[in-house]
């Protein structure tokens, strides 16, 4: 023996239920996914949170469900763990990985209830005091014309940067899985979305190489390239290197 200690297992079936969760932004949605009891779900969670031994969800106003720092670093490790099972039992299932179609709607509230879930998450944006304080930072390099640098930054500006993309990270997962209403997104906070991606353009991959995640916030640049750039004013601007013009309306 060497004296190491062996690493513990995460169970499959918690982490089931917190992706689900972190899709659907809801312990009961997840549970009717994975067929049980909202309090089982919770309890699942509180299994895992002590396994991990960090918070990894907090409950907001309205029912609305958000991932810590942490939970959004374990969010990306989970899918691929959980492809990974499901690709290898559909394998020894007689089942062809590449073949399995998953419904459009797997997983996904009634249009109602994305509506609802889009903007519980936009008024967390726009009136949770630590995310006003991040995009205001935010827009001061804007104004300024500038990108943020991330061997520059102090502290709290850091942790300030981290948690606005830890959130648009999970607004990008649900957006991406159609479990938020797209319109809604594209409509109020396209231009928001771009200037935040312009200034942390620098910043992104540095934390991808500190942290080595190299698929650290790619739900996020995912949405800013297929569904932002694809305005043809912000395309001119991916093809010319010219800067947009930043106004307020989208």
């Amino acid at each position: 023996m060497n004296g190491m200690s062996r690493p513990g297992n995460l169970d499959l079936d918690l982490l089931r239920s917190f992706v689900h969760i972190a899709e659907t932004g809801s312990f009961t949605r997840a549970g009717e996914i994975v067929g049980r009891t909202q309090s089982a779900v919770s309890m699942q969670m509180q299994r895992l949170e002590t396994i991990a031994g960090k918070p990894l969800l907090v409950r907001g106003k309205g029912g609305m469900v958000r991932l810590t720092q942490d939970g959004s670093y374990l969010l990306s490790y989970a899918q691929e763990m959980l492809e990974l099972n499901d690709k290898i039992w559909a394998v020894f299932q007689g089942e062809s990985p590449s073949s399995r179609i998953v419904p459009d709607d797997y997983a996904l509230p009634i249009k109602a209830q994305r509506e609802a879930f889009t903007m519980q998450v936009m008024v967390t944006l726009l009136t949770n005091r630590k995310f006003s304080e991040a995009n205001a930072l935010i827009m001061r390099y804007v104004e300024n014309h500038t990108m943020v640098n991330p061997k520059e930054i102090n502290q709290k500006d850091d942790d300030l940067i981290m948690s606005l993309l830890s959130m648009l990270e999970y607004i990008s997962i649900n957006f991406l899985s159609n479990s938020m209403d797209r319109n809604i997104i594209l409509r109020q906070r396209k231009s928001g979305l771009l200037r935040t991606y312009q200034v942390l353009k620098n910043y992104i991959p540095y934390k991808r190489q500190a942290w080595g995640r190299l698929n650290a916030y790619r739900s996020f640049e995912e949405v800013i390239k297929n569904y932002i750039l694809v305005d043809s004013k912000i395309s001119d601007y991916a093809a010319n290197g010219a800067e947009p013009a930043l106004d307020a309306s989208s």
